[in-house]
């Protein structure tokens, strides 16, 4: 066991004595990205968001309908089956077309009543397409739009089949960059707007396309030392692991903001008005050791959370045990077992399903806010109703 022990720390310890072998990467990692600072590189819904705004002609970026016009040629040019009218489709007003970010959950949908064409594009950067998804999305578009040419575009890294292939058009993110590059070389940009896009590209060939020369620089530097990468990898901090910190560090921006006080255990937490409520008691002789006869706190369980609200039932003073009744009258007003308890759970948050979340920091941050929200206004309500009774 020694030995091996022994055998990885030296595998790390080469690996930190060549800590230059990753110097090679700085082209890729060691400079300025504002899609990295923003978190949003690897984040499909915000890949949409960038792409919805350079569709759009009558946006600020500079490029008119250059892009607009650029993507919709790659559809005709692919277009084998005769589907699309080329000098219909490439001599439209693209001025005319209107831009739409999720709706009825279509990623992108432009609409032009001019043109009478519309055009929708399903996103897919780190997800599958779901079952009928497509076909569904078709259908809603042909209800709605029934006098309209219909272009069905489905984008992925690289040029992916989808499931309803005789609707859906195929483009892949090394059409968008080859589009845009093209656009940068024929239009001289506001010096922001150069610095953005070309960051985009970047970030494009970087996270979604497959960069060859930087997969050999990976393999070379992985195949040097593989061991000590290994290890790395495999001590790394797993989903659920990131988003527990994102929970913790979620429940100490409420505290920091005042909502809450937190700090005391990793998923609990209390409030001000609570503790006025059903003050401590003088020792820690509460069902959970401490001097708190409620708790509030995060269940977090199969990568799905909600919000907790208990009342504690050891050695509580009769003006609180009276108080507690009012709030089980409030939340729980047909509980038979009410005046024995050595924990009472007296409310419940809905569950926010964080299983297969595209922006993991953003969406487990806003669940976890939502939650304590809801803890909020029950709150409110309980208070409310003692106020009135009393």
């Amino acid at each position: 066991m020694s030995k091996n022990v022994q055998t990885d720390e030296q595998a790390l310890q080469n690996f930190l004595l060549d800590i230059q072998c990753l110097d090679e990467l700085l082209p890729w990692t060691g400079k300025f990205n504002l899609f990295d600072v923003l978190k949003i590189s690897r984040t499909e819904i915000r890949h949409s968001n960038v792409l919805g705004w350079l569709l759009d002609p009558n946006e600020n970026h500079g490029f008119g309908d250059a892009f607009l016009k650029g993507m919709l040629q790659r559809i005709v040019e692919n277009d084998t089956e005769g589907k699309y009218d080329i000098f219909g489709v490439l001599l439209s007003d693209m001025y005319s077309f209107i831009v739409r970010r999720e709706w009825n959950n279509i990623d992108i949908l432009l609409t032009s009543s001019d043109e009478k064409i519309v055009l929708a594009i399903e996103n897919k950067v780190g997800s599958q397409e779901h079952s009928n998804q497509l076909s569904r999305y078709s259908k809603i578009i042909e209800k709605k739009y029934p006098d309209f040419n219909r272009i069905y575009i489905y984008l992925t890294p690289e040029g992916g089949e989808p499931k309803d292939v005789e609707n859906w058009d195929i483009l892949s993110y090394k059409d968008i960059v080859e589009v845009l590059e093209d656009i940068m070389n024929r239009i001289k940009l506001q010096p922001d707007v150069s610095v953005m896009v070309n960051n985009y590209i970047k970030v494009i060939r970087r996270n979604i396309l497959e960069d060859q020369q930087l997969i050999e620089i990976c393999n070379k530097i992985y195949n040097k030392h593989k061991r000590a990468l290994d290890l790395i990898f495999e001590h790394r901090d797993d989903e659920k692991s990131q988003m527990k910190r994102v929970i913790t560090d979620t429940l100490n921006e409420l505290g920091e903001e005042g909502k809450i006080i937190y700090g005391e255990k990793e998923m609990v937490f209390r409030t001000e008005k609570m503790d006025e409520l059903l003050p401590p008691l003088d020792k820690p002789e509460s069902s959970w050791d401490s001097n708190y006869i409620y708790t509030y706190w995060l269940l977090f369980i199969d990568g799905r959370l909600c919000g907790v609200f208990e009342l504690g039932g050891y050695h509580v003073p009769k003006e609180s045990f009276e108080t507690m009744q009012k709030i089980i009258d409030e939340l729980k007003p047909n509980d038979t077992r009410r005046n024995f308890f050595k924990y009472k759970r007296v409310f419940r948050t809905k569950w926010y399903d964080l299983r297969h979340v595209k922006d993991l920091e953003e969406e487990v941050k806003k669940a976890v806010r939502s939650a304590v929200e809801e803890l909020f206004e029950v709150e409110k309500r309980v208070i409310a109703s003692i106020n009135g009774l009393s």
